[in-house]
């Protein structure tokens, strides 16, 4: 089935913006067209590409050279012994049995293929820094950390590519745009130099294996008796099972720094400064915890928490014009609006009753993103559930008190949203669309409204370079959200523990 654009993320404050689609990035300038500019797509996917193309050459050229010629002798592989019997087909020993369906290609490399899986070098996290020079973006199968540099007309050039000790889940920058904050699932946020240190580098700065001096003593030359060789072999398997315990475990090859630990699943990272321009990470678990930790270096120091949550937290938002203001949301019927600094809640606003108002029977929502933009001195807030058709906007009041103020229905489910432009004058949306290929809807601004203006598709033909997924697949891939809601037995079974909780394998990747 077609591939949505699950990503995106604006390249300055320009036009310019990229979107990711499956293993694929794409840029655009919505001020030129509607075409994209420039595609990248994962080596891995362009290696599957080039093999396919050249086994279907390969095996045209053959087909071609063997018209009206007898066809080879077959050959058979036996699994016992390795052995190959030539001239089965002559002899009529060892004939294999006639294929059950004839409509299914026999040729030469394809019968061992296996059906493609979800885990696919997906692009799941994408961003870029304030003045769009630099694009970072993760892909999820091979939890790998790309960062191009962006020449400012829409084309990027891939610099570096580092694979992660777990699976990132959110990106943010420090205020300079000089180091990456990755917060993983396992519940690490690590800090890593957006321009990586060249191999040259790392390996001068890494001190080079130190050779053991050989063992003095007893040895195979002084030991002669049948007894004492075992207990020189012991002794030596002993030495080696040693050595091997006391190895460093491998890690990344690259700068990196662990800033600060979760027990739980982390689910968003961002960056605050208070009034003084004091810089905060502020973090958020699936044990609707939110956390306040002091900026690089002293991240290690928690400065408060935000508490009142019942369910798990997926998104925050702190709005320029409001740098004090927080506002979260996840599995909670309500979006919550903190004080973040004080650990103070200033108030909630529903939000289940306006999904309502789309889809009559929910009775359950998962906020996926959170987003701010200004219209003249006004402040609002848009926010985005996982499986409704609808951007719901809200104003965040010179007294904080949040009102429900529009809901833009969309047609698809919503995947990203962001503003673009200098003045915040259009609205993109990434949607999910039934039956259909990847589309970003756009909205213009009129007075505090929006209206649909047009729709973006992906002219690249991206998708076809890229494996093809079920529905199930698909869904498992773009909905994840809602599977941090705690069910059964998890239910508050680890509320109020330094335990962490049960995950499975793909959840702790």
């Amino acid at each position: 089935m077609g591939l949505p654009f699950q990503c995106l993320s604006r390249l300055g404050g320009n036009t310019l913006f990229c979107a990711a689609r499956g293993c694929s990035i794409q840029t655009y300038d919505l001020g030129v067209s509607s075409h994209s500019l420039f595609s990248w797509t994962h080596p891995s996917l362009k290696q599957a590409v080039n093999v396919d193309e050249t086994e279907d050459a390969h095996d045209g050229s053959e087909d071609g050279t063997r018209t009206g010629q007898q066809p080879p002798s077959k050959r058979r592989k036996l699994a016992c012994d390795d052995v190959e019997l030539n001239g089965a087909a002559e002899t009529g020993q060892g004939k294999p049995d006639a294929p059950t369906s004839g409509s299914k290609s026999q040729k030469k490399g394809r019968t061992n293929r296996q059906p493609p899986t979800p885990d696919m070098p997906f692009v799941v996290l994408l961003t870029a820094t304030e003045d769009g020079s630099h694009v970072i973006a993760v892909t999820g199968q091979d939890k790998t950390l790309w960062v191009f540099e962006h020449d400012g007309k829409g084309s990027l050039k891939e610099i570096s590519q580092r694979a992660m000790p777990k699976r990132p889940c959110s990106l943010t920058l420090t205020a300079d745009g000089q180091t990456i904050l990755s917060a993983d699932k396992f519940g690490d946020v690590y800090a890593l130099p957006l321009i990586a240190q060249s191999e040259e580098v790392i390996s001068a700065s890494t001190p080079a294996p130190v050779t053991p001096e050989p063992l003095r003593g007893a040895n195979v030359l002084t030991v002669h008796s049948q007894r004492n060789r075992r207990a020189l072999e012991d002794q030596q398997r002993q030495r080696e099972a040693n050595a091997k315990r006391d190895l460093p475990k491998d890690g990344p090859q690259f700068a990196h720094e662990v800033l600060l630990g979760h027990v739980s699943l982390l689910t968003c990272v961002l960056t605050a400064k208070d009034a003084q321009g004091r810089p905060y990470v502020i973090t958020a678990d699936r044990d609707e915890h939110i956390r306040v930790s002091r900026g690089i270096p002293q991240s290690h120091i928690i400065e408060t928490y935000c508490l009142g949550h019942g369910s798990f937290v997926a998104a925050l938002c702190n709005p320029r014009s409001r740098p004090g203001v927080l506002i979260s949301g996840g599995g909670d019927n309500s979006l919550f609006v903190w004080d973040w600094l004080a650990g103070k809640l200033l108030g909630t606003v529903d939000l289940l009753a306006h999904v309502r108002e789309v889809l009559p029977d929910a009775t359950k929502i998962a906020v996926t993103k959170l987003i701010s933009y200004v219209m003249g001195d006004e402040c609002f807030v848009a926010a985005i559930c996982e499986r409704t058709p609808a951007i719901f906007v809200y104003e965040l009041q010179a007294d904080n008190s949040v009102l429900h103020r529009l809901t833009l229905t969309v047609h698809g489910n919503p995947l990203d949203i962001m503003t673009i432009g200098s003045t915040e004058l259009s609205l993109l949306v990434a949607t999910d669309v039934p039956d259909g290929d990847g589309q970003i809807s756009v909205f213009e601004r009129d007075g505090t409204a929006w209206v649909p203006r047009q729709h973006i598709h992906d002219t690249t033909n991206s998708s076809n370079k890229q494996p093809p997924l079920s529905c199930d697949d698909l869904d498992k891939l773009i909905y994840t959200v809602e599977n941090l809601r705690k069910t059964g037995n998890d239910e508050g079974g680890y509320e109020g523990t330094s335990e962490m909780p049960e995950q499975s394998s793909e959840t702790r990747e």
